[in-house]
């Protein structure tokens, strides 16, 4: 029998769209398959809705606990996880019938710790902004992490599968209490795997929509998420020895900077450069910044100039 794989769907106010993302799992051609609806709290219908689905399925699980957010609710189901596998799949998204069934084939052959799929809107589309396509030969993480960090790839987690116990024997957990938290956990993830494989693939399939975290302006919490996780980045850098992974840290951290730049720039936020990581990242991936395209350099430190202009120290 093939092995269980465990689908964590965290589960906040998503009443209007749950039902579609639960029979999509359920639908799955892959069959050993449990599925940890994780209710962060929910003030919505969101559990009635799928009621009669959560009473004829032995295979659904669900657990209750009070609102903490998307990272506390993903690492609640991989805390309660059984599966040799888990993957993530948001409760307004949906997949494929063959999501599970095409990654794991390639984790089965490859070994992989970690096997990435791609991703489209309901419409089959990109969605704006995102690069989600990622098809590069099996190798370890921190090559694949290279090759990640050079082509923009989108840092999400619900297009790919996870071996349980890499995570689990790696301690590999959400940030709690932040925002775009993929990056942090993607970027740690596949430094620490032995073997990354990927899948073109395209069976998840991502909802934009009115008050989800990625479309809610919240930019200021958004600023706080992303210099926690430099912060952090910086302490890892200053406890490696390996050149190839403090290269990978700084390569991590130069994307970070980008984001937090631009939000900083667009969303016109200030920022108390003397209580900040931000000088000190800034000239951590000086070399690095030195080496990207000229295009891309000139608009990096463009928003730098802009931040250092409103923000004097």
């Amino acid at each position: 029998m093939n092995p269980l794989i465990s689908i964590i769907v965290p589960t906040y106010n998503v009443e209007k769209y749950i039902r579609t993302c639960i029979e999509s799992i359920l639908a799955q051609t892959y069959r050993n398959v449990e599925v940890i609806i994780v209710n962060d709290g929910s003030k919505d219908q969101s559990l009635a809705v799928i009621s009669d689905l959560i009473s004829s399925h032995h295979n659904i699980k669900v657990i209750n606990q009070k609102n903490q957010g998307l990272s506390v609710a993903r690492n609640t189901g991989i805390d309660v996880a059984t599966g040799k596998y888990i993957a993530f799949v948001d409760a307004d998204d949906k997949i494929m019938p063959d999501f599970v069934s095409s990654l794991y084939k390639i984790a089965d052959k490859t070994g992989a710790d970690i096997v990435r799929g791609s991703f489209r809107d309901f419409n089959g589309n990109i969605p704006k902004d995102w690069v989600p396509d990622f098809n590069v030969p099996t190798n370890c993480g921190a090559i694949v992490l290279d090759q990640f960090l050079s082509s923009n790839i989108s840092f999400v987690v619900w297009s790919s599968i996870y071996r349980l116990d890499f995570i689990n024997s790696n301690h590999i957990r959400f940030t709690p209490g932040i925002l775009l938290e993929d990056g942090d956990f993607t970027t740690r993830a596949y430094m620490l795997a032995k073997l990354v494989a990927t899948s073109a693939e395209t069976n998840y399939l991502y909802r934009t929509r009115p008050g989800s975290i990625l479309t809610t302006n919240n930019a200021q919490k958004m600023s706080f998420s992303e210099e926690k996780v430099i912060s952090r980045f910086i302490s890892m850098l200053e406890n490696e020895n390996s050149d190839t992974l403090c290269n990978l840290i700084l390569k991590s951290i130069y994307e970070f900077m980008r984001d937090w730049t631009r939000i900083i720039v667009k969303n016109h936020i200030s920022l108390d450069r003397s209580h900040s990581c931000f000088d000190k990242a800034l000239a951590l991936i000086k070399e690095t910044i030195k080496s990207k395209p000229l295009k891309e350099k000139i608009k990096f430190l463009t928003k730098v100039i802009i931040i250092k202009t409103r923000n004097p120290t």
